[in-house]
């Protein structure tokens, strides 16, 4: 039996903010002396992407033109019929021009298993335009009850990188949407919402080459910050916005890299509606799969608090030979209580992944067979990846 390693609060020196200057222009974090939330998790883009009762093959929905990228996918009531429908902002790989449209609103028929395309549903005569869409994020901006959208486009996805706007989609009524760009242009590959102030409204963390956070004005209007995240990692492609140790406060779980020092983390929510190094938890490395996909925080062995789940995939950190995102692999890590994890995927998770394993971007936590435990497979049907939980918090590939 492999010994499991035990993850412990590591507290470091707060760094110079790697990001560009922007909103009031600070790189140190500001306090705010906010008080705990009774539920911060309640209405995050983190619970809205865990609720799905769809589960389809991606490759069933028709995309617009010449789009060909299915990463951007987003559950949602689009016309307040008690059903879930899906919206997929695409875009094409290596474009250097947005495809107008680049994205797709797909409404539910009603078995919840056929979605039809609607573009009628966008004020703007057409659904939002794309580049390289890499996330869909759903959670009510403005306070109206209706869910609304965030797209993260990164642009081109070669050197020189020039990045892209954020689409933000708001509904304006039952079935009836409206969009527009945020006006930071930028690699935005990842990112979540939460109330991370405690004010009542959902703000936005922006991952890329410089992230940041967009605060909420309570109706949907943001304003850029650079003084919520310190910045001691440079770049963050996947983030999630999750009240991991439920103290009320929402905590930062972060990943890019790890073959460039991006260390994979979470950044421990407090009193200060801000994130620094000081209050981190390290994750740990995984050799080889250093590319960090995505991160799930649940109750995997049914004791009451939430243990961590990350999908990976090569950094190449090894060259070439084995190339760059490609494969795969799951990590586990049991909370142990007080900022504390055990690395129990060797223990609890039978085939984890690896190269012959090929990489999807998200990974859904659902009880997929009904018999009451949480079990673990890729969001993307269609990729037959699935693990069954024995009841116990022990996962074997079906």
């Amino acid at each position: 039996m492999i010994k499991p390693a035990v993850v412990s609060l590591l507290s470091m020196s707060v760094m110079a903010c790697g990001g560009s200057g922007g909103g009031d222009g600070g790189s140190s974090v500001v306090d705010l002396g906010i008080s705990a939330s009774t539920d911060a998790n309640h209405g995050t883009s983190y619970t809205n992407a865990s609720r799905p009762d769809v589960w389809i093959n991606y490759s069933s929905l028709t995309l617009p033109g010449t789009a060909n990228l299915r990463d951007a996918i987003a559950y949602l009531d689009a016309d307040q019929d008690g059903k879930t429908d899906i919206f997929m902002a695409s875009g094409k790989f290596q474009s250097q021009t947005e495809l107008s449209p680049g994205s797709m609103l797909y409404l539910n028929s009603g078995n919840d298993m056929t979605f039809a395309a609607s573009a009628s549903s966008f004020q703007n005569s057409s659904a939002p335009p794309a580049s390289h869409s890499r996330k869909s994020i759903v959670a009510d901006f403005n306070g109206d009850g209706l869910d609304d959208i965030f797209i993260f486009d990164h642009g081109y996805d070669a050197n020189p990188y020039p990045g892209e706007q954020p689409k933000l989609v708001m509904q304006q009524s039952a079935g009836l949407f409206s969009w527009s760009k945020l006006p930071e242009v930028g690699f935005f590959h990842g990112g979540a919402a939460a109330d991370i102030d405690n004010d009542g409204d959902m703000d936005i963390f922006v991952g890329g080459f410089s992230p940041f956070f967009y605060i909420n004005d309570g109706i949907g209007n943001f304003t850029k910050k650079t003084d919520r995240f310190d910045g001691s990692i440079s770049k963050v492609f996947s983030a999630e916005l999750i009240d991991v140790d439920e103290d009320g406060f929402v905590d930062l779980l972060v990943g890019a890299h790890e073959r460039d020092g991006d260390i994979t983390s979470i950044y421990w929510g407090s009193t200060s509606g801000s994130y620094s190094s000081a209050k981190r938890t390290v994750i740990p490395a995984v050799q080889y799969f250093g590319a960090v996909l995505d991160f799930d925080a649940e109750d995997i062995d049914n004791d009451g608090d939430r243990d961590l789940l990350i999908n990976r995939t090569r950094d190449g950190d090894d060259g070439p030979a084995k190339g760059f995102y490609m494969g795969r692999t799951l990590q586990l890590l049991v909370n142990n209580g007080n900022h504390n994890f055990v690395d129990e995927t060797a223990i609890r998770i039978a085939q984890p992944g690896g190269d012959a394993d090929d990489w999807f971007p998200w990974l859904r936590v659902q009880d997929a067979d009904g018999d009451g435990d949480l079990d673990l497979a890729s969001d993307d049907r269609a990729d037959g990846v699935a693990y069954l939980n024995d009841g116990m918090g022990n996962f074997i590939k079906q």
